[in-house]
């Protein structure tokens, strides 16, 4: 069984090289409030934001992000379940990119990226 997780491990880490997966550029900013807004509450951010994901081995999730505008946005990944803890909120300056990873904490879900909030 051991020698099972070290191969899946290995794949997911040769898995996230071939997707070029780096470390992240950006550090998550500080929380501005006690509670979080939820996904339908929260803001959208304007299209220069873009996001890329990918759920590897229907275990890993991971979100790309890039700042494109002209100005500092401060953004948060959103699923389609609840992630407990909640992702942290990213503020990227103008062309800074940054990456959100966890493996997720219940194996076999569905998990789905929806799109990146305002926070």
């Amino acid at each position: 069984m051991r020698r099972f997780a070290s191969g899946i491990a290995a794949a997911a880490l040769a898995g996230s090289a071939v997707l070029g997966v780096g470390q992240a550029h950006a550090a998550p900013a500080p929380a501005t409030s006690a509670r979080a807004a939820t996904a339908s509450e929260a803001a959208s951010v304007p299209s220069c934001v873009e996001a890329a994901s990918a759920v590897i081995f229907y275990r890993f999730v991971t979100v790309w992000m890039t700042n494109n505008c002209t100005t500092t946005q401060r953004v948060k990944p959103t699923w389609n379940l609840e992630m407990v803890p909640a992702p942290d909120c990213y503020e990227l300056q103008p062309g800074q990119k940054a990456e959100f990873s966890r493996d997720k904490p219940i194996m076999g879900t569905n998990w789905k990226f929806q799109r990146l909030v305002a926070c």
